[in-house]
C-alpha cells in the first residue's frame, strides 16, 4: 500500500514557520542565485562529438498489478495554495492502462560524454506544488536549472540517493526558493542518482539521474523511450532503473545498422512496498 501524505494544523504551522526561515536565510529570495554549485564536483572525462540520431528504443512495462489501483490522490492537509489547482496525484507510480511505466531511466554502459549538448540547461520547475519533470537524466558536467513558478514558498533538498534503498541517502544541498520566480542553477559532475524533495510539501519528490555519458533516456507516460544519440554497431549492456526497485534491470542488446530495440518488464512484487 502506498503511503498517503497527511498534515494536521500543527504541522502546517511548523511548515509555515520553516518557509519564513528559508526566505530569511536565502540569498536568492525572489532572485536568481548565481553563487556557484553547492554540489560535490569532480574531474570530467573528455567529451566528444556524438551525432544526434535515433539508436535504441523500446517500452517499459509494470506487471503484477492493475494500473488503476496505483493511482493515489495526495492529501495536502488543506494547504490553501496547493488545493487551488485540483487533485495532486502521488508521483510514486505513473502507469498507463496497458502497464506502460513512465519515469524509468534507460542507460547504455560505456557511453561517452558528449561535447554537443544544448546550450540551455534543462529545467526542473516547481509548479502547482509538484516537480516537473519528475525524472531527468543528464551527463556529468551538465547544469540543471531549478525554478519556483508557484505563488508559495518551496525548498529543494538534494540528496545523493543510496542505490538499493527506497529513501536513504546523503543530503548535499538545500535550495530555498521562498518566492515565485526564485531560481538556482546546480552543476552535476559526479555520476549517480540524486533525489529532490521539498520539506515544506512532503509529497513533492523528483529524481535526477547523472549517467556516465550521453546515452540515456526517460520513459514517457505510455512507457516508451528512445535514445537520440548514435551508437556504433555492436553489443551493449542496457539498464533500466526506476526509484521503486532496489536494482535496475539489465540486458545485452545488439545494435545493427545503428539501431536496436530493448523492452523491459518490472514486476510489482519486487518493488518497495511503501
Amino acid at each position: 500500500m502506498i503511503r498517503r501524505v497527511t498534515q494536521d494544523s500543527s504541522r502546517q504551522a511548523l511548515l509555515t514557520a520553516l518557509g519564513v526561515v528559508l526566505c530569511l536565510a536565502s540569498t536568492s529570495c525572489g532572485k536568481i542565485a548565481d553563487g556557484g554549485s553547492q554540489l560535490p564536483q569532480a574531474s570530467l572525462a573528455p567529451a566528444v562529438e556524438v551525432a544526434e540520431k535515433p539508436s535504441i528504443e523500446g517500452k517499459i512495462t509494470l506487471a503484477g498489478i492493475d494500473a488503476a489501483s496505483l493511482r493515489q490522490v495526495v492529501d495536502v492537509g488543506g494547504n490553501p495554495f496547493c488545493t487551488g489547482h485540483g487533485e495532486i496525484i502521488d508521483s510514486t507510480w505513473k502507469v498507463a492502462s496497458d502497464g506502460g511505466l513512465a519515469n524509468v531511466v534507460v542507460t547504455v554502459e560505456g557511453s561517452p560524454r558528449a561535447a554537443n549538448v544544448p546550450m540551455e540547461a534543462p529545467l526542473v520547475d516547481q509548479t502547482h506544488c509538484e516537480f516537473v519533470p519528475h525524472t531527468l537524466s543528464v551527463q556529468p558536467g551538465q547544469a540543471v536549472r531549478f525554478h519556483n513558478s508557484d505563488l508559495t514558498f518551496h525548498n529543494i533538498r538534494i540528496a545523493r540517493h543510496q542505490l538499493g534503498s527506497s529513501h536513504e541517502g546523503e543530503n548535499l544541498a538545500n535550495l530555498a526558493q521562498a518566492s515565485q520566480g526564485d531560481a538556482n542553477t546546480e552543476i552535476f559532475s559526479v555520476p549517480g542518482i540524486y533525489r529532490l524533495e521539498c520539506d515544506v510539501h512532503r509529497w513533492m519528490k523528483a529524481w535526477i539521474y547523472v549517467h556516465d555519458g550521453i546515452h540515456s533516456a526517460v520513459s514517457a507516460a505510455d512507457g516508451t523511450y528512445r535514445m537520440d544519440r548514435v551508437l556504433a554497431d555492436g553489443t551493449y549492456t542496457v539498464k533500466a532503473w526506476h526509484p521503486q526497485f532496489a536494482e535496475p534491470l539489465s540486458q545485452k542488446v545488439t545494435v545493427t545498422n545503428g539501431t536496436a530495440k530493448a523492452d523491459f518488464a518490472f514486476s510489482y512484487a519486487q518493488a518497495f512496498q511503501l
